[in-house]
């Protein structure tokens, strides 16, 4: 079923055929019914007037739920309808169900909903190709900076008691104030970052060995797994970054809390340079890549071993590959959108 159909039946604008339609939808699955009941109050959250109707929006009112009564005595078990009663006047947001009577009830709900119950319908996935970089904003005002090669997914609004999303890649986010709901960030690294609102860069490559957060403003934790030692199993370990602050993630091992000799060098990227600092030329390899899109390919291994220390911002690929074959052993040819790697 199309998000457009559900939207159109929200703002009584569906056809009659239409509405049988999406009756007999919901009533295929508890999860189709589940997702319109969110879809349903969504809507009306955004749309809500602040002002009571008068006698006549009241009277066309009555009239709209008197003709949709005559269709709920055939499909009323899948569906409840009420929202356009709660827009025009203004009523709290609830949710509207029905009884094992078929009679209309209004049930609040204090189970939040997750980004991993929504229907993919319902959620943004942002990716930045390599060579790609990107700014989005949040359904609450948060901004983030996407490194290239970046994946991350959210909700249409942030409607329950956390405000959470999914990440892969490398960000900077800024995030807006909440006391009352934290922003959750589930990496791809089994580990997660808890916030109120800060701002900190966060580096969680799938084909990187380590991931690394760096706080900046206010405080954030980290949540992740510890090491198991028994047979119990691990418990989870949180890390709490105060400004300058790091905490580096590798696999099977407990978090490494730091205070790195230059934090700002981590989000260096987002003001359009490149830093390597006695960089082993493995993850200079995998930076070009991503920062350049382009595909490199290593034709001697035992240039592996060269560390390169250098920092660009604009350069080209070409630029770039001149000044690293100057100050080592490695040379280069290029050939379109492919970089070979070798032993001079």
């Amino acid at each position: 079923m199309k998000k457009e159909l559900l939207l159109k039946y929200i703002k009584g604008e569906a056809t009659n055929k239409e509405e049988i339609e999406i009756y007999d939808w919901i009533g295929k699955n508890p999860d189709n019914k589940r997702y319109f009941v969110i879809l349903n109050n969504l809507w009306i959250s955004q749309n809500i007037s602040q002002n009571k109707a008068d006698e006549r929006e009241v009277e066309e009112i009555r009239l709209l739920t008197t003709k949709r009564g005559n269709l709920f005595k055939r499909y009323g078990k899948y569906i409840s309808y009420a929202a356009v009663a709660v827009v025009v006047l203004s009523l709290s947001l609830n949710l509207f169900l029905l009884d094992s009577n078929n009679k209309l009830v209004r049930k609040f709900s204090n189970t939040p909903v997750r980004l991993s119950e929504l229907s993919p319908d319902y959620k943004h996935e942002i990716y930045t190709e390599k060579g790609v970089k990107a700014k989005i904003t949040l359904p609450d005002g948060s901004a983030v900076w996407l490194n290239s090669d970046s994946r991350i997914t959210y909700p249409d609004r942030f409607e329950s008691d956390i405000r959470e999303v999914e990440f892969s890649g490398e960000a900077y986010f800024d995030v807006v104030s909440d006391s009352l709901r934290p922003l959750i960030i589930k990496t791809n690294k089994d580990f997660k970052i808890e916030v109120l609102g800060t701002q900190f860069n966060v580096r969680s490559y799938d084909n990187d060995n380590e991931a690394q957060t760096t706080l900046y403003t206010g405080s954030l934790n980290i949540v992740s797994k510890g090491v198991s030692s028994g047979l119990k199993g691990a418990k989870d370990i949180v890390t709490t970054l105060k400004p300058s602050e790091s905490c580096i993630i590798r696999e099977k091992q407990n978090p490494i809390h730091i205070k790195p000799a230059d934090a700002n060098k981590q989000y260096a990227w987002k003001e359009g340079k490149i830093i390597f600092d006695s960089t082993p030329l493995s993850e200079v390899i995998k930076m070009l890549e991503r920062w350049h899109g382009t595909e490199f390919v290593v034709k001697d291994p035992s240039i592996y071993r060269f560390d390169i220390t250098a920092k660009f911002r604009s350069e080209s690929i070409v630029q770039i590959m001149e000044m690293i074959k100057y100050c080592s052993l490695v040379d280069y040819t290029i050939d379109s959108n492919k970089v070979v790697l070798y032993r001079r």
